[in-house]
């Protein structure tokens, strides 16, 4: 069963249907957007939990940034861009660091700009050493966050 699934989340998976039952397998399958057919897209849905599973991973036609997914973008931009965000978290500002605090939900100049203050405060704790990983960057960030409630208030949560 598992692998019939997965096979027809491949093969649909490359076209893009909005209906009124949202993304999942049942929204993949069943296309025609009458009340009816959208009661089995949602019933389908909820049974094989397949619009749970499309939402944190980013698939089933659900957005591209689900919790997994956004997890995984944050965790590539800090590989990629490691040595300039440890730069610009110890000044607390800067581009990337920016746009990291967008990645993470700080959408507006005040919660970047306390996004700065933040990992220039919790530095070295985020970044313990020259040589901590991107994985483990990430990992203390989201631990560093997870206690600050304000924060978390001003960046929707993330």
């Amino acid at each position: 069963m598992k692998k019939v699934l997965c096979a027809l989340l491949m093969v649909f998976s490359v076209k893009a249907f909005a209906n009124d039952a949202g993304c999942g397998l049942g929204s993949m399958v069943i296309t025609k957007n009458s009340k009816l057919m959208q009661l089995f897209a949602m019933t389908t849905n909820a049974t094989l939990l397949t619009q749970v599973f499309g939402i944190t991973s980013g698939t089933s036609n659900c957005s591209a940034s689900g919790i997994v997914m956004n997890d995984k973008e944050v965790q590539y931009f800090v590989e990629v861009n490691q040595e300039e965000l440890s730069r610009e978290m110890a000044q607390g500002h800067g581009e990337k660091l920016f746009t990291l605090a967008q990645m993470k939900g700080c959408a507006n100049d005040a919660s970047q700009k306390a996004f700065g203050s933040f990992t220039q405060d919790s530095f070295s704790r985020i970044m313990p050493s020259s040589t901590t990983s991107a994985s483990d960057v990430v990992k203390n960030l989201n631990s560093e966050m997870s206690q600050q409630k304000e924060l978390a208030q001003l960046c929707h949560g993330s």
